[in-house]
């Protein structure tokens, strides 16, 4: 039997940026430099009022494979990130990929980082989405579920779900449960690391993370040990803050289309789902105390 060598994963790269004009350069040579190259990088501005987009015009200019998104600048909302990301997916339907990567505008990987990330992928049919593990002000953060920059997603599943993500509070999370729900696996790659520029969530607060616990359909006792895990053990008041503050105003009702739940059907898996990680920890806990 001939040997025949598995051919190079193709995969293109989506990014929103806004006013990232001290991270941008860093986040594109580190793409660009890739072991594996990206067939095509798509970078939304969204509205940047700094360089942000003299950067990306220099870019589109020297580098094909770079292509520009340009909206008009209606001020900071965290709520923009998906529909900026749904725009950019559907202007590429016709691009023919193995994997999707999701990036934020500030993040910077090592030069194996995608293909690294892939060949997991590769070795694993089952395995729909995954991520390294963030590095922010040179310590990892305290994730177990694969990040939301630096996102690899096989695009045979993203077309499955729609090729669209739901504008919702939670929507990064809806992915993993999705493809749960779907019998898929999703994995945080404990192996593989990459840097996270800026401080996470620094900007809404965390109030629209506590928010998605309750338009996902998080259990309480789920909720709520969220919540004190980051005041107890991450010892961070103002994120355990925002979390409860978002949560309430989600469950308390709002007008807005962005703290809706999703459907009754999602919501009761992911209520399930976690009632039983629940009862396994609880079980685990009694057998080491007997």
């Amino acid at each position: 039997m001939t040997w025949c060598p598995r051919l190079l994963p193709k995969y293109w790269v989506t990014i929103v940026a806004r006013n990232a004009e001290m991270t941008i350069t860093n986040t594109l040579e580190s793409l660009i430099r890739q072991t594996i190259e990206p067939t095509k990088i798509v970078v939304v501005n969204d509205g940047s009022t700094d360089k942000t987009n003299d950067i990306l015009s220099a870019y589109e200019q020297r580098n094909q494979r770079i292509t520009i998104i340009r909206k008009p600048n209606e001020g900071y909302d965290i709520r923009r990130v998906p529909k900026n990301i749904n725009l950019s997916l559907q202007s590429n339907l016709e691009l023919e990929t193995d994997y999707t990567m999701i990036s934020g505008d500030d993040c910077e990987y090592p030069i194996d980082y995608c293909q690294s990330v892939t060949n997991k992928m590769h070795q694993n049919p089952r395995l729909v989405v995954a991520s390294g593990c963030p590095i922010a002000a040179g310590l990892r953060a305290p994730e177990h579920t694969p990040s939301g920059s630096g996102r690899i997603i096989k695009t045979s599943f993203l077309r499955k779900i729609g090729f669209r993500f739901p504008v919702k509070a939670g929507w990064e999370a809806w992915l993993l449960y999705e493809a749960s729900q779907d019998g898929y696996e999703t994995q945080l790659l404990s192996g593989i690391s990459y840097t996270h520029v800026r401080p996470r969530g620094a900007k809404h607060a965390f109030t629209y993370w506590g928010a998605a616990m309750y338009t996902l359909g998080y259990h309480p006792l789920y909720a709520m040990g969220r919540i004190t895990k980051n005041l107890v053990k991450d010892r961070s008041v103002k994120s355990s803050v925002g979390l409860l503050r978002g949560y309430l105003t989600a469950k308390m009702g709002s007008s807005d289309p962005y703290l809706t739940p999703f459907k009754p059907s999602f919501r009761r898996f992911v209520h399930e789902q976690q009632g039983r990680e629940i009862c396994r920890i609880i079980s685990t806990r009694l057998k080491i105390h007997r």
